[in-house]
């Protein structure tokens, strides 16, 4: 009797060990996988749904302008210039090394790339970035690809808006710190 005791008994450990499994594995397959996707999607959904096709092109001249899409994520404010000058505002994918931190998927181009180091006055580029990030950090990106820090103008925490000051035209992003 004491025999048939074990053997019961290791019947009901081993159906327990299997229920246990097939409780986890099904945890793992059907939550885990229902929940990352939606949180990623919803977390990237300002820069995943970006519309890089956009261009946006203005005159500006002695009274300054501004240029931004059409679901003004980007608002770029150009201060007064000498001469009457036609800029286009243009967005690609983002192709830069990221050494440390998360690099944002969106680039802005704003041409042509004047030198506006005598104005008092920097151009203004405001971006929404990823919520779910808390620093992002902007940056120029050269004609080699290479990073170059540029000033930030504020962040707007609530609403989740990063500005970046600059004096000249070309290809700007950010990296997200952790």
């Amino acid at each position: 009797m004491n025999n048939m005791n074990q053997k019961g008994f290791a019947n009901i450990i081993l159906v327990v060990v299997i229920v246990l499994l097939v409780g986890t594995v099904g945890y793992f397959v059907f939550v885990k996988k229902s929940v990352t996707p939606s949180e990623t999607q919803q977390s990237n959904k300002i820069e995943s749904n970006f519309q890089y096709s956009e261009v946006i092109k203005n005159k500006i001249g002695i009274n300054g302008g501004i240029m931004q899409n059409a679901e003004k994520s980007v608002i770029v404010t150009i201060p007064p210039l000498k001469q009457e000058t036609e800029f286009t505002l243009s967005f690609k994918k983002s192709n830069f090394e990221v050494k440390s931190g998360i690099g944002s998927p969106v680039t802005i181009s704003i041409y042509p790339d004047i030198n506006l180091m005598d104005s008092p006055t920097p151009i203004n580029i405001k971006v929404k970035y990823d919520a779910k990030y808390n620093l992002p950090v902007p940056y120029l990106i050269d004609e080699k690809n290479k990073l170059h820090v540029v000033d930030i103008g504020g962040l707007d925490k609530e609403n989740h808006y990063l500005t970046m000051y600059t004096f000249h035209g070309g290809d700007y992003s950010w990296i997200y710190a952790n």
